[in-house]
């Protein structure tokens, strides 16, 4: 009877250790089943939002250059301010994750304009830009454009002015003449390095230089080269339209792929006005910190 309960003692063990083996087994089973549903169901969502939280930040900081810029123009000093971007987002550090990159690039030829007078001379010239094109990994991805003054938010759904440039018209009723006025801000490159790539946050560095005035008279033509032609085409149309300015009786508006163009009719106006301003700010992407 000894030797029979020794062996059943041991049996007995043998059982609990396998009982135990298989419990460890499912609470392992069971965690990596919950990893599994927070990485592929959770942790998107969570990137998702951070991204789009992101594109905030990043939309604040193009109104807060602007604001910068325009103090610098009202000023009229060489005084530089620098203005933070933001470039991308960090992943989570405790799940598999993505980075989400930017790109802050200065485009000397971003955006121009043509006019054309009755006499049969034109008048050109081209301006610099600043373009920040993210590249996201879970949010859609959007570009801002700060553009002559204002600000374009552009993406799959299409591109809408956040901030809209400085044009004005005013039109005379009594005696037909057209009063125009466009004042354009051109970021000029101070150095060789034009474009940075990352995810930190990188300062803009600005500088007032110069400003320059023109005003001409017998406008026959405008014409906007843009990347945006659509949001440009509404927005001088409407400018021109709260004016009182009669579509295709006194102007007429068409676009292309890249431009815009409005043409006035001498036919119903006596003589069309416009005042140009350039101010041109220096214009530099300096190495930043990483968030």
């Amino acid at each position: 009877m000894k030797y029979k309960r020794i062996k059943i003692r041991s049996i007995r063990n043998k059982e609990e250790a396998v009982a135990g083996i298989v419990v460890a087994v499912m609470i392992v089973g069971l965690v990596l089943a919950v990893i599994s549903i927070v990485q592929t169901i959770y942790i998107p969502k969570w990137m998702e939002s951070r991204e789009a939280e992101h594109m905030g930040v990043v939309s604040g900081q193009f109104s807060q250059l602007k604001f910068a810029v325009d103090s610098q123009v009202a000023l009229k000093e060489d005084v530089p301010i620098s203005s933070s971007i933001t470039l991308g987002s960090r992943e989570l550090g405790f799940f598999m994750s993505n980075k989400a990159f930017g790109r802050l690039a200065l485009i000397t030829n971003g955006w121009a304009y043509r006019i054309s007078r009755t006499p049969g001379d034109n008048y050109e010239d081209t301006f610099g830009i600043l373009r920040y094109t993210s590249e996201n990994s879970y949010y859609l991805n959007q570009a801002y454009n700060y553009e002559i003054g204002g600000i374009v938010l552009n993406q799959s759904q299409g591109a809408v002015f956040c901030i809209e440039p400085e044009f004005s018209a005013a039109y005379n009723t009594s005696n037909r003449v057209v009063d125009l006025s466009l004042t354009c801000i051109d970021l000029q490159p101070s150095d060789e390095k034009t474009s940075i790539t990352g995810y930190g946050t990188y300062p803009v560095r600005t500088e007032y230089m110069t400003a320059t005035n023109i005003t001409m008279d017998a406008v026959e033509s405008m014409t906007v080269i843009t990347q945006f032609p659509a949001i440009w085409f509404n927005f001088l149309n409407t400018t021109l339209s709260d004016a009182n300015l009669q579509n295709t009786s006194e102007y007429t508006i068409t676009k292309s792929a890249n431009e815009v163009t409005v043409t006035f009719l001498y036919t119903q106006l006596t003589n069309v006005y416009l005042d140009l301003n350039k101010i041109t700010i220096l214009t530099e992407i300096n190495p930043g910190w990483v968030d």
